[in-house]
């Protein structure tokens, strides 16, 4: 019985595929392509103006290039070349400024240090030297008169504070004895 089927089912294979192998080709033909001085345009039937390429163009003489000859940093035209230079020797007018009243410098607020003082040494003969802690974990140490990480240098060493003056200001701060 299942036989049976199979040997009608086949041929009904056989004809399906052939029938849609013939109705793709009666589908809608594709466009053709027309000359290009046939193409109408939709408004009125008339032929739209096609551009020209003028190639007497490649055998004319090409305009001298102005590379590498201006400025890129100076703002305006480019300087004008020796020969257009005007003949008069009259040098340009500048405008002369008002005085005005002398600027007085504002204190600048004391700048954040980033240092921790977090102890001093003493050996047998006297010599102190302070231990301090940078905000990048780095352990700087010095006398009193050392300059410490190019920057500081310890004006003091005491029991709970070290005075300290960054280098190029006048300013001395103290600093107190902090643990961790």
């Amino acid at each position: 019985m299942v036989k049976q089927r199979l040997r009608w089912l086949a041929p009904l294979v056989v004809v399906g595929g052939l029938a849609a192998w013939l109705l793709q080709g009666r589908t809608a033909p594709a466009p053709t392509a027309r000359p290009a001085g046939s193409a109408r345009s939709a408004r009125g039937g008339q032929t739209p103006a096609l551009p020209r390429i003028d190639l007497t163009r490649l055998a004319a003489p090409r305009a001298e290039a102005n590379v590498g000859r201006r400025d890129l940093f100076v703002f305006g035209s480019a300087a004008p070349k020796p020969d257009e230079e005007s003949e008069s020797e009259e040098p340009p007018a500048t405008l002369a400024a008002a005085p005005s009243a002398p600027i007085e410098p504002t204190p600048t607020p004391a700048p954040v240090l980033n240092v921790k003082y977090i102890g001093s040494l003493e050996s047998r003969q006297g010599l102190k030297l302070a231990v301090l802690l940078t905000d990048r974990r780095e352990v700087l140490w010095g006398q009193a008169g050392d300059l410490v990480a190019n920057r500081f240098r310890i004006v003091k060493i005491g029991l709970e504070s070290v005075d300290i003056q960054e280098v190029g200001s006048e300013r001395i701060r103290r600093i107190p004895l902090r643990g961790n």
